[in-house]
């Protein structure tokens, strides 16, 4: 008799468990669902980057993979820093590849947005090594041996660029004679890295000339009185000095700003007059 009491016991034992089991994938599932369908609404909201488009032309000074971010030497302007993530689409290499794999020292145009807060790529595309392109500030032209002696803002050492019959040289619109190429002016310069020679000259800027920038704020260091301004009409991004500026145009400079301001060129910076904050179109 004990035998077959504890033969039944046993069975309702094993018939509880083989009912239990089931119940245990069951609260596994239960369990998996809130995660996944948050990661889901994530990548969902995730993609969705609106508002103005800028542009960042420049050098890749250093990625920073833990803190997501890129720093960016501008063209005509300061170290300037990026956020990225997955989001990020990298140009023309397209889907597969990321930015991380962008080495250091790459020149790079980055369409950027403002997202929550801060300036983040939306894409990042790499320059082609048959032509650059360089901004800086003419240190002398010398006629007789058509040679355009450039400082690089992003090099110790000056560029020296061959002017050839074929150059084209461009002052506020209307092309003009090499020239009127004088130290001092700030040009934008496309080159053939090979051959070392110009092909089109841009005069930016001549001592005294008068200029009106509007764009967005990208950076404001108070502590060197300087701003990087993504500018509207060129896309490019300009760093202008405020030494002079009084308070009330002060209160007016912060990080996704959009402003109008008029600067004077003095042959070695962009001085900020005045600043107004302005509606751009979208």
């Amino acid at each position: 008799m004990p035998k077959i009491l504890w033969t039944m016991i046993l069975i309702a034992s094993c018939a509880q468990a083989q009912v239990a089991a089931p119940a245990s994938p069951a609260r596994s599932n239960d369990a998996g669902a809130q995660p996944t369908t948050a990661i889901a609404d994530d990548l969902s909201s995730a993609h969705t980057l609106g508002g103005k488009v800028g542009l960042v032309r420049g050098v890749l000074k250093r990625l920073d993979p833990i803190h997501d971010q890129l720093l960016i030497q501008a063209f005509g302007g300061g170290d300037i820093r990026i956020a990225f993530d997955a989001r990020t689409q990298l140009l023309p290499d397209g889907a597969g590849s990321h930015v991380i794999s962008i080495p250091p020292g790459s020149v790079v145009s980055v369409d950027t947005v403002i997202d929550q807060g801060k300036l983040f790529a939306r894409s990042v595309r790499t320059g082609s090594s048959e032509a650059v392109e360089l901004n800086g500030q003419v240190v002398r032209y010398d006629a007789a041996k058509s040679e355009l002696t450039l400082r690089d803002p992003l090099s110790p050492q000056n560029v020296s660029l061959r002017i050839t019959p074929g150059t084209t040289v461009v002052n506020r619109g209307q092309s003009v004679s090499p020239q009127a190429l004088s130290a001092g002016m700030l040009v934008r310069v496309q080159f053939s890295p090979k051959q070392k020679a110009a092909t089109n000259v841009e005069i930016l800027a001549e001592r005294g000339n008068s200029f009106t920038f509007e764009g967005r704020i990208v950076s404001v260091d108070l502590r060197s009185r300087v701003l990087a301004l993504s500018n509207e009409s060129d896309q490019s991004v300009r760093e202008l000095y405020i030494g002079s500026l009084g308070p009330t145009g002060m209160s007016l400079l912060r990080e996704g700003a959009d402003v109008s301001i008029q600067a004077e060129f003095d042959g070695d910076r962009y001085n900020v007059r005045t600043v107004a904050l302005v509606t751009l179109n979208p």
